[in-house]
């Protein structure tokens, strides 16, 4: 029997599909080494979807996660995903896109999963040249979709045709769960024989409750590559438990590369954090055939439960996924998968929160209609809703506006000015100047001892704790040891 080998998703999928992209930095650090230690053939650290999140949110600069994370993770090959465009919504400036392969490879980046929304040839080839100057390799994201042309021809096609670009692997991606051990049977086999020798990946996810099951079922048909995530950031949305695949491919005869008794306190570690902070636990899901009718991708289930619920009407989420079904077919069944994925959701969220669908639509919305993001995606429209949308007077506006590539000094003079480094340049190009300055500000403030909180009552916790001997508190290079026990802790 062959081996197995594993890409670790805990901190960029796990995060994404059930915490909301909510993983702060220092969750991730301290067990970073173990990431390292474990045999993983690469960890994802992040997608292009962070860089806002973590500015705007979680008021932390992502690219000193990056180069705080390569310190641990030294002998492991750091990942990252992305899709066509850099910027997901919007046409990303070819300087730009240069720029941050550029960084991302100084930063310790040394693969990129890539995605495009339409597993359009000529979308993969352009990122792959740029990855390439990089010293970047590539792995080509075949995204598997159910409609009437997402077919075993189309995956056959789509196959050879990845496989011609000569990227370093392909995967086949299942962001939504759509995938059933049957569908992998048949699927598996014609794509791992349509990809000339190039090795493939599988990735999948647990929305339905068959995640594991698919993944075996890749195994059998002789993918030995394996996505998976470590409790309690597996399963519900997110990808299949690490130590299942692991448990399960040893019985089938298989030898899997990892060892994982070291990653066993990561999972504590995630679970401890849960439990302190409030945030989901991965559990088993029950089947849900209404699934495989909205189609809606893991990481997206948890950002529409958010933001549902931070607008105050989180019970809208059943309605919500039923117009999402309704609103793909209008729009012709693209894969859902981003952004396509986003502005189907969007719109489903329009439509039901103004009672009147397509009463509002975004940019975005008329833009793919008007055959922005490519002229299958438009013509696949259904026509009534095509015209309606491109009738609005908004839709002149936008038809009438021109694109031109600017340089890199035209984009500084614009996003930054003289004198900024290429990273905060980019970081003001994902959000802006202000939200980078007030996420400044927030570290400063951390730093300075303010919105210790969490931290102070962690220490009283762990100090209280007869179990724990010592505390030992590292930052930057400055590192504090406290004795611990008995209800007492002191330097």
């Amino acid at each position: 029997m062959s081996e197995i080998r594993f890409v670790d998703t805990t901190v960029r999928d796990g995060s994404q599909s059930l915490w909301a992209i909510g993983m702060r930095t220092d969750m991730i650090l301290p067990i970073a080494q173990r990431l390292d230690d474990a045999g993983f053939d690469a960890v994802e650290i992040m997608a292009t979807s962070f860089e806002k999140k973590m500015i705007r949110d979680l008021q932390e600069d992502p690219w000193e996660r990056l180069v705080e994370v390569r310190k641990r993770i030294v002998r492991t090959l750091l990942r990252m995903i992305r899709g066509r465009q850099l910027a997901a919504f919007q046409i990303t400036p070819d300087a730009v896109e240069d720029l941050w392969y550029e960084r991302m490879a100084a930063m310790g980046i040394r693969q990129i999963r890539l995605s495009d929304s339409s597993n359009t040839p000529d979308g993969w080839k352009k990122n792959m040249i740029r990855a390439r100057k990089s010293g970047i390799d590539v792995i080509i994201n075949l995204i598997f979709s159910q409609s009437e042309k997402h077919t075993d021809e189309y995956y056959a096609l789509r196959a050879r045709e990845a496989a011609k670009l000569k990227p370093h692997r392909i995967c086949l991606k299942d962001p939504g769960a759509l995938l059933t051990p049957e569908r992998v049977r048949t699927l598996a086999p014609i794509v791992i024989a349509n990809s000339g020798g190039i090795p493939v990946e599988f990735h999948t996810h647990c929305n339905t409750g068959l995640g594991l099951l698919s993944t075996l079922e890749a195994i059998r048909a002789g993918i030995h590559i394996i996505n998976a995530a470590i409790p309690p950031l597996a399963e519900s949305s997110s990808n299949p438990s690490l130590f299942d695949v692991v448990r399960n491919s040893r019985a089938m005869g298989h030898s899997p590369h990892i060892d994982e008794g070291i990653l066993l306190p990561v999972e504590e570690h995630f679970r401890e954090i849960a439990s302190r902070e409030g945030l989901p636990l991965g559990v088993p899901a029950a089947y849900d055939i209404q699934h495989y009718q909205h189609q809606v991708p893991g990481g997206m289930i948890s950002n529409l439960r958010f933001q549902l619920g931070a607008a105050g009407i989180a019970d809208k989420l059943p309605e919500v996924l039923e117009e999402i079904a309704r609103v793909r077919k209008d729009f012709g069944f693209p894969i859902m998968v981003t952004p396509y994925s986003q502005f189907v959701g969007a719109q489903a969220v329009l439509n039901v929160v103004t009672g009147e669908r397509y009463k509002q639509v975004s940019d975005e919305i008329i833009q793919y209609a008007a055959g922005g993001w490519g002229e299958e995606e438009s013509e696949s429209i259904h026509p009534d809703v095509r015209d309606k949308i491109l009738s609005r007077p908004r839709a002149k506006v936008l038809a009438s506006q021109t694109y031109e590539q600017p340089t890199l000094q035209e984009i500084r003079s614009q996003y930054s000015g003289p004198g900024v480094s290429d990273d905060e340049l980019l970081l003001n190009f994902f959000t802006s100047a202000e939200q980078v300055a007030e996420m400044r500000s927030a570290r400063q403030r951390r730093l300075s001892g303010q919105g210790t909180q969490g931290l102070r009552a962690l220490i009283e916790k762990l100090g209280n704790s007869k179990s724990v001997k010592y505390i030992q508190i590292q930052c930057d290079e400055k590192t504090v040891n406290m004795q611990a026990g008995s209800g007492t802790t002191k330097n």
